[in-house]
């Protein structure tokens, strides 16, 4: 399926089209065009990262915005991921809404003392789960204008620490307005059938990934597959992600690895950036240095550049 496809204003697919995107994956398919989303209705989305979760969010936001219905209120657990997607949505700043005037987004994660009045301005507003706590306990007035609440990383709801929280903000948004619609979408959610009964939604959940995913086990250099395929790697570094990661990327692919803490992520990083040095071409460096340079939080900047 295509997005010329799309039940939703032109202006809306083409900026779409601009940024490169004319065909749908699978989970986007199934949710636009098999869910009752598009029309108001409650929906929760569990696919893979990578698989356009994100884009369906756009479309029902901007779609939601555009045909006069209210207010949008993106949720996300975190400040980082508020900043990537305020800058995924200000590509749509220029439409025009029906009623005159364009487009406007907002972004607000800070100053958990103030009811943020200014926000009343804009048409689509990201922000964390905590600030939105926040603006609920302020009695921020523009909230009562909010009709479709976007909760992103909705897993955060089984957290020991920011789950209650979570819970509680989209409870509360429930609570003011009954017909609020929902949609909530998750990577790694396992009782998407529990939540999609309490929040009254359709729900999707796939494997579907725009690469295929293969599973294994690194053992003394050697990597084991389900599949039953086995592969050597050689053993260099004394690090075993990093024996994997470096051979990886060395075949012309992608590494991602996760550890258990930020500070290890950080100590992994720099054993790998001396490698890294000696693999990358001067544009994929001058790539990365830019990357690192657009990086928003200060203290993470300072270490970014650091193992460019």
């Amino acid at each position: 399926m295509k997005v010329k496809d799309l039940p939703i204003p032109d202006a809306l697919k083409a900026v779409i089209q601009k940024s490169g995107i004319e065909d749908l994956y699978p989970p986007q398919e199934d949710a636009l065009f098999r869910t009752r989303v598009l029309k108001g209705g409650n929906l929760v989305l569990a696919s893979p990262t990578a698989s356009g979760k994100t884009l369906v969010a756009e479309i029902c936001a901007l779609k939601h915005v555009l045909e006069g219905f209210g207010k949008v209120l993106y949720l996300t657990p975190l400040r980082a991921l508020a900043s990537e997607k305020f800058r995924d949505f200000r590509k749509y700043e220029g439409l025009e809404k029906p009623g005159g005037g364009r487009v406007r987004v907002a972004i607000s994660t800070g100053d958990y003392d103030s009811s943020d009045p200014w926000l009343g301005r804009f048409d689509i507003i990201v922000s964390t789960n905590e600030k939105v706590d926040s603006l609920l306990r302020h009695r921020a007035p523009w909230i009562e204008n909010v009709s479709l609440i976007v909760s992103d990383e909705l897993h955060y709801i089984v957290d020991g620490e920011r789950g209650p929280t979570l819970e509680v903000v989209l409870a509360r948004l429930m609570q003011i307005n009954p017909r609020l619609q929902v949609l909530a979408l998750s990577a790694t959610i396992r009782n998407a059938q529990e939540i999609a009964e309490w929040l009254k939604a359709d729900y999707i959940t796939t494997d579907w990934r725009p690469v295929k995913l293969r599973e294994g086990v690194y053992l003394d250099g050697v990597v084991s597959f389900n599949d039953g395929h086995v592969h050597r790697c050689e053993e260099l570094y004394g690090n075993p992600a990093v024996n994997v990661a470096v051979e990886v990327v060395g075949n012309g692919g992608q590494a991602l690895i996760f550890t258990e803490t930020r500070r290890s992520s950080v100590e992994m990083a720099s054993k790998l950036a001396p490698i890294m040095t000696k693999i990358l071409s001067k544009r994929e460096k001058d790539r990365l240095e830019r990357i690192a340079h657009g990086i928003l939080n200060s203290g993470e900047r300072k270490r970014s550049q650091s193992m460019v």
